[in-house]
């Protein structure tokens, strides 16, 4: 199962988001083990957008990671410093493999 957050930085904010992004993504692969890959849209659509793709086993081990950080308040300290520079929360999509 792999989840697609997709997430846009506001004008001029994009190097504060790659910072917040790498900050984030650091910590909660350091505390919770989580592993994913981060891309920058360079052609096409809207400049700034970002790309967080992570693998889960499946549904349930993608709801448990999300409990743990939901009650974590560092967690929370990261993620706000990421919505200070993005434009709108991130939209998260969730993909089963067929």
């Amino acid at each position: 199962m792999k989840m697609i957050l997709v997430m846009t930085a506001k004008s001029g904010k994009t190097r504060e988001a790659i910072a917040a992004i790498k900050a984030g993504a650091d910590y909660v692969g350091s505390k919770y083990g989580l592993k994913g890959e981060t891309y920058l849209q360079v052609f096409g659509g809207v400049a700034g957008t970002f790309y967080l793709i992570a693998d889960y086993k499946d549904l349930a081990s993608a709801q448990a990671a999300q409990a743990k950080m939901l009650s974590d308040e560092k967690y929370w300290e990261l993620v706000q410093k990421l919505a200070d520079v993005m434009i709108d929360p991130p939209t998260i999509t969730l993909l089963q493999p067929v």
